[in-house]
């Protein structure tokens, strides 16, 4: 075997080492919403947010009323949530709905999977 053959299998040898050696497992962001999903301080905040803005779900705007004094009583009381059957929320379909999303600007994909959790929680006041 001629020197050069044998450089050129060394580089290639060492090319794919230093390949195999750069190759990670890529881990993708946990997208698990966390147990215990506080309505105080996970949901109000993206209520605030998203929802309880002049003209669309404030106290004078588009029910559910969801303004920090309102919107527990509003959401449980008045038939936004199905505690039997989570999924059948009208809160959790409005928030993945793709035709027509709350809020109007896009499926709020984190902040729904929380209230799906909350629901699913019992949702409680928290």
């Amino acid at each position: 075997m001629s020197k050069t053959v044998r450089y050129k299998i060394i580089i290639l040898l060492m090319i794919s080492i230093g390949s195999y050696s750069c190759v990670w497992e890529q881990v993708e962001p946990s997208t698990d919403v966390p147990e215990n999903v506080s309505f105080q301080n996970d949901l109000i905040p993206m209520f605030n947010q998203n929802c309880n803005t002049t003209g669309c779900h404030d106290l004078n705007g588009t029910p559910p009323d969801l303004s920090p004094a309102n919107t527990y009583t509003e959401i449980t009381t008045k038939g936004w949530i199905d505690a039997t059957t989570p999924e059948n929320s009208i809160l959790y379909k409005r928030m993945i709905d793709t035709k027509s999303p709350m809020p109007p600007w896009g499926v709020l994909d984190y902040p729904s999977k929380q209230v799906l959790s909350w629901i699913k929680e019992g949702a409680k006041n928290n």
